[in-house]
């Protein structure tokens, strides 16, 4: 389901301007069973265990973790503890852009350096820490009367973003439960993974990744082949294409302002690239989303 669809299902008073959802613990079991696509989901466990698969990977995650995943293969909810206390928050890009205003908090980033779920540990004054400003948005959001609820909303988030940069700059991530020490591939995908974050829009040759590693690109191309089961090539495409198709679902950038924005030579070289992966042309694609009320 895209954040789209959920927000359908879920109360009206959790969602703002068809922008965001956020589900509070008692809500959160009605994901069971549900996967969750094309959306930044950020997700704050603060009891009991649970049980997500990406693909063909199982990960289990216990209390006091955080995840803020942007999603473009399905994510499973698989199981949950009979003690599970967990949030979960969809912003799109307009909510996100309008929130945080340019603002960019410390170490974002980090969430992007591995393919595996990205899980960072806290300890209980983080978890609490992260958990007021949901409490409070999720207030805001059940006062609809609320002169300023868009506004307030917007500001909660920007809060619980800063506060959440604010522990990624100050701790390590961990891994999910199992993995073992990174390897010097990992480190090499993990860097390659961060650069691809920093300047997909600009550099889609591999050879300036490799070049920034000081790599061979056939060295790169091997590490990301088995380490993902894709080319390097494939990764910066995938990026182009979740980018591309959040500019023309969520804002009403011209097709030419969106080709310039990710760096194509031309609209037509854009056009040709969107149609060959996505089987639709960016003005296609578009009307097929607004025809189905934002979801593909």
């Amino acid at each position: 389901m895209t954040q789209s669809e959920l927000i359908k299902i879920f109360p009206a008073e959790n969602s703002v301007d068809n922008r965001v959802l956020l589900l509070c613990p008692e809500q959160f079991p009605r994901l069971a069973g549900l996967s969750v696509q094309e959306c930044r989901i950020f997700l704050l466990v603060t009891a009991g265990t649970l049980t997500l698969r990406v693909g063909s990977g199982i990960t289990r995650i216990k209390a006091g973790c955080f995840i803020d995943m942007l999603v473009w293969e399905p994510v499973e909810f698989v199981d949950m503890s009979n003690d599970l206390q967990a949030w979960c928050l969809l912003p799109n890009y307009i909510f996100t852009n309008e929130a945080l205003n340019g603002l960019k908090p410390a170490d974002s980033e980090s969430f992007k350096d591995r393919h595996s779920i990205p899980v960072l540990a806290l300890d209980e004054n983080e978890t609490a820490t992260l958990a007021v400003p949901l409490e409070m948005m999720l207030k805001v959001m059940h006062t609809p009367n609320h002169c300023f609820r868009t506004e307030m909303c917007h500001t909660h988030f920007r809060s619980f973003m800063l506060e959440a940069g604010n522990i990624m700059h100050h701790k390590h991530r961990i891994t999910p439960e199992g993995e073992g020490v990174e390897d010097r591939q990992d480190t090499i995908l993990r860097s390659f993974l961060k650069l691809v974050w920093r300047y997909y829009k600009s550099e889609h040759n591999v050879d300036f990744y490799a070049g920034k590693l000081c790599l061979s690109s056939k060295h790169l191309s091997r590490v990301v082949r088995d380490k993902l089961g894709k080319t390097p090539y494939a990764v910066i495409r995938d990026e182009l294409l979740q980018q591309a198709s959040l500019l023309l679902k969520d804002t009403k950038m011209q097709v030419q302002d969106i080709s310039t924005e990710l760096h194509f030579s031309e609209m037509a070289a854009f056009c040709k690239f969107f149609k060959k992966h996505t089987g639709l042309s960016p003005t296609a694609f578009r009307a097929n989303c607004e025809k189905n009320g934002g979801d593909i």
